[in-house]
């Protein structure tokens, strides 16, 4: 049964400007021919003997080029010499022959270039490509020893039993000045109060709270990082085209109502990943650094110790909420919020209900999302 796809493998057919995989025997990527490992039949396929510049093969979207052959609605990547996606004439950092290859003669030169009919697949290779790009993207980026320092104390080896055995604080210091006074920052935390802890309460609504839901929507939008996985996603069809549209589809992702007991419209995606919940007799949720920092000065949260510290920045620890537990939580450390919600809305969108496994800053990284409802309205969790 293996044997077509080992002939598949040998062969470009149908695989002209395909993603770099080690897997593969032989390639058909269009940079096959500078490292001498194309499919014998790459020419055949792939490289067009007299047709006009528009019908060349497509290139990858994460290859630098100076021309915007088969480029056009790109994502946007740093590494690119020039650009070929929807705003770069926005940037004036647009390939010479852009007009040339993305600007229909027929319509002006506003007019969006198409979305596909039904969302792409997303390859591994490029979901760590995009996880790269928010990652050193994110220039509200807090950093351990600068804007922030940790004292670990004891470490969990069971997280089944409950011993406080951490005396002082998680967080030893904190750049409240510089950190939490950003924008994306002030508005995030402005939302944390907007909630009640245990599940199977009606959350109401207030247009205050609507208004701080729509702020914080608002700000992030206005960031690399969000502009960033927005390029991605609607370049893969994935969602709308437009800002407002994907700021709509953002605030029902988050921000949308749904039951976890007893029917009452209790929990939100936001609510449950960024603030946490008790259900059971146990915390739920809470996966926000910032979270964690502002609610352990206060008091509500009592540091038990950590389970592990890992790298690029993740980190999980046992808490006490008042007296229920959370036995393990997990979050990344010093990320903005509109990092945490531009990688979880990712992973969501592309690798929902399960592992959403990728490489970012060197690192393998996994990423776990479930939704709720079939069609995937809601998240209901994301954590690292």
């Amino acid at each position: 049964m293996a044997e077509p796809d080992q002939h598949k493998q040998m062969s470009c057919a149908s695989r002209c400007g395909e993603t770099y995989d080690t897997s593969n025997t032989c390639h058909c990527n269009d940079r096959c021919q500078e490292f001498s490992n194309c499919c014998d039949d790459y020419s055949a396929f792939c490289v067009p003997t007299n047709a006009p510049p528009t019908t060349l093969p497509p290139v990858s979207s994460f290859v630098a080029s100076m021309s915007c052959a088969s480029r056009c609605g790109e994502t946007y990547d740093t590494s690119n010499t020039c650009h070929c996606n929807d705003r770069c004439q926005e940037f004036s950092n647009c390939c010479d022959d852009y007009s040339a290859f993305c600007v229909p003669t027929t319509v002006p030169t506003t007019t969006l270039p198409p979305v596909p009919s039904s969302p792409l697949p997303v390859t591994s290779a490029e979901l760590s490509n995009i996880a790269d790009d928010l990652w050193y993207g994110d220039v509200n980026f807090a950093t351990e020893g600068m804007d922030f320092t940790l004292n670990l104390q004891s470490y969990v080896s069971n997280t089944a039993l409950h011993t406080d055995s951490s005396s002082s604080r998680l967080f030893s210091y904190m750049n409240e000045n510089g950190v939490l006074s950003s924008p994306t920052y002030s508005t995030f935390v402005a939302i944390l109060n907007n909630y009640i802890a245990q599940t199977g309460n009606t959350e109401q609504v207030t247009s205050a709270e609507s208004a701080e839901n729509e702020a914080f929507l608002s700000e992030i939008m206005k960031t690399p990082v969000m502009a960033k996985v927005h390029d991605f996603l609607r370049w893969k069809g994935i969602v709308p085209y437009t800002e407002d549209d994907f700021k709509a589809r953002l605030s029902e992702i988050w921000f949308g109502r749904y039951s976890r007991q007893d029917g009452k419209l209790d929990t939100s995606g936001f609510e449950h990943v960024f603030v946490g919940e008790v259900k059971n007799g146990q915390v739920t949720g809470m996966h926000s650094w910032v979270r964690f920092y502002l609610a352990e000065k206060s008091g509500v949260f009592d540091y038990s110790g950590y389970v592990y510290k890992k790298q690029p920045g993740t980190i999980g620890v046992q808490f006490r909420w008042g007296s229920v537990w959370k036995n393990l939580g997990g979050f990344f450390l010093g990320t903005s919020p509109e990092f945490d919600v531009a990688i979880y809305t990712l992973c969501f969108l592309t690798r929902p209900n399960g592992q959403c496994q990728f490489n970012m800053a060197g690192q393998q990284m996994r990423i776990i999302t479930y939704s709720w409802l079939d069609r995937g309205r809601y998240l209901a969790s994301a954590y690292p």
